[in-house]
């Protein structure tokens, strides 16, 4: 039951990162949980002594998932940002 739990927080947060967080003019806005992510998973390795080079990879893949979360999320938000000003751009346009 404890994996399921775990799971499901996770999923919100991935859809609050990407859907929310990275929907603002602020970039660094969107790299909070990335940046917690990864000291967590730091934190993890120091303390459990997981140096081996499955525990590394594994590590590296999990901050590579959030980053790319990270990065979608902003891709988004600057084509909705494009698409705006387009909108803006064009309804001006008309309007003269």
């Amino acid at each position: 039951m404890g994996f399921w739990i775990f799971l499901g927080i996770v999923i919100i947060l991935m859809l609050l990162e990407e859907f929310v967080l990275t929907d603002t003019k602020y970039f660094w806005i969107g790299g909070i949980i990335p940046l917690i992510g990864t000291i967590g998973i730091i934190a993890v390795m120091i303390v459990t002594h997981s140096y081996s080079m499955s525990d590394l990879f594994h590590a590296l893949i999990g901050i590579f998932v959030l980053l790319i979360f990270w990065g979608t999320g902003d891709d988004r938000h600057r084509k909705k940002v494009k698409r705006a000003e387009a909108e803006r751009l064009a309804h001006d346009a008309k309007d003269e």
